[in-house]
């Protein structure tokens, strides 16, 4: 089968959707079909990087909106080489410009959300579908689509809100790098972080934005810190400064540490030849086998779609502590692998934190539990989950 996975990024662009396309493109070759990326970003930047499936950069366009310009770039891939289905990533831009081609070409087209493309959340301003001009666009889009696949429940609720009919979605999850996760180790972690041996780490990893309560956590750290001070924060991600004057205020500064984003440790290959690692040590590996329990403190139903993130720090053994949310109640069991909170409070999810750091055979169940769980993602599973999905979108489009 000839797929495209049509994205407006790719890897090593640091992004969930990113990171999906990147492993579904490789389990989809690896069953053997022909899948390649088709995407827009960073044609020039990234030109000289080649990944182990093909990758087509299209050159963005200036003065011209991407939904104007993406209709034709698929377009003339397609022409070039061919294609059984698309697989678009996000509602818009992508699928919105595949649904425009749908009809002319009696195009296959499957439609996967991400998250800020199809979830609302009007108190913070979230959501692609908050914009009058975009709206209905990914109206379009679900509407036009052979069939959408949704993560979570959440993100199917979303699906329909947004007017996809409810016998076109699909529940597919997203996957994780099992052998990544299940076999890191915590080769110089402490050193890299500037922190004694016997400090225990409690790790999140999301970009910065406001419904990913990163307040919220760094506000649970005095708790924390009153009954186990050797406890230092470790946030993954994007941050931009938003939480330096709230660390400050609190006097966390050398208890909470930014790391900022974590360069994605993927075998590519330059004009010179293969390389193992461009980017040096898995450094989010390491950590994971570091860290002693993995929070997410998303503040609102619809934050999360189904979090990587959760699932990667499970497969690595990790206890969680989440919010009571879709997309976390997917995967966590609460009181088995980890603990449901709820969203925005501190003190919850502080007093969570200090039960896993303070049972050490509760940590280890839970450990072991949700890397039992955390197999039953494996990318290779997901993508016979989507090669189903391709099947029967294409008896759909005949």
């Amino acid at each position: 089968m000839k797929i495209i996975l049509f994205t407006n990024s790719l890897l090593p662009v640091i992004g969930g959707r990113e990171i999906v396309v990147h492993h579904l493109a490789r389990s989809l070759n690896r069953l053997g079909h022909s899948a390649r990326v088709v995407c827009r970003s960073r044609f020039w930047r990234d030109r000289k990087v080649r990944f182990d499936y093909p990758v087509h950069r299209w050159p963005a366009l200036k003065g011209l909106r991407c939904d104007e310009v993406m209709p034709a770039e698929l377009l003339l891939d397609i022409l070039a080489w061919g294609c059984d289905v698309v697989h678009a990533h996000n509602t818009y831009p992508t699928g919105y410009a595949a649904a425009r081609l749908k009809k002319l070409l009696r195009l296959p087209l499957v439609i996967t959300p991400h998250g800020e493309d199809i979830h609302v959340v009007p108190e913070i301003g979230f959501g692609q579908r908050l914009d009058p001009a975009q709206g209905p666009k990914i109206a379009h889009a679900v509407q036009t689509a052979d069939l959408v696949t949704a993560i979570s429940g959440s993100v199917e609720d979303s699906l329909k809100d947004a007017g996809a009919p409810s016998q076109k979605i699909r529940r597919i999850p997203n996957g994780v790098d099992l052998e990544r996760f299940q076999s890191c180790t915590a080769d110089g972690v402490f050193d890299w972080l500037g922190q004694d041996p016997s400090s225990r780490l409690i790790v999140s990893v999301a970009n910065y934005h406001p419904r990913k309560g990163h307040e919220v956590l760094v506000r649970a750290m005095p708790r924390i810190l009153g009954r186990e001070p050797r406890a230092r924060l470790v946030i993954v991600g994007r941050h931009k400064g938003q939480l330096d004057a709230l660390i400050h205020e609190l006097g966390l500064d050398e208890k909470v540490i930014l790391t900022g984003p974590l360069a994605f440790p993927i075998p590519m290959r330059g004009v010179d030849g293969p390389t193992s690692n461009r980017h040096g040590p898995d450094r989010l590996a390491a950590l994971h086998g570091s860290s002693e329990v993995y929070v997410s403190a998303s503040v609102s139903e619809g934050a999360e779609g189904l979090s990587l993130a959760v699932i990667e720090a499970m497969a690595a053994g990790l206890p969680v502590v989440a919010t009571d949310i879709s997309g976390s109640r997917d995967v966590v069991e609460d009181g088995v692998s980890g603990f449901l909170v709820p969203p925005s409070d501190p003190e919850r999810l502080a007093d969570s934190v200090l039960r896993i750091l303070e049972d050490r055979p509760m940590k280890c169940r839970m450990g072991k539990r949700g890397r039992k769980i955390a197999e039953r993602y494996s990318w290779d599973e997901i993508a016979r989950q989507y090669v189903a999905v391709y099947s029967e979108a294409i008896e759909r489009a005949i």
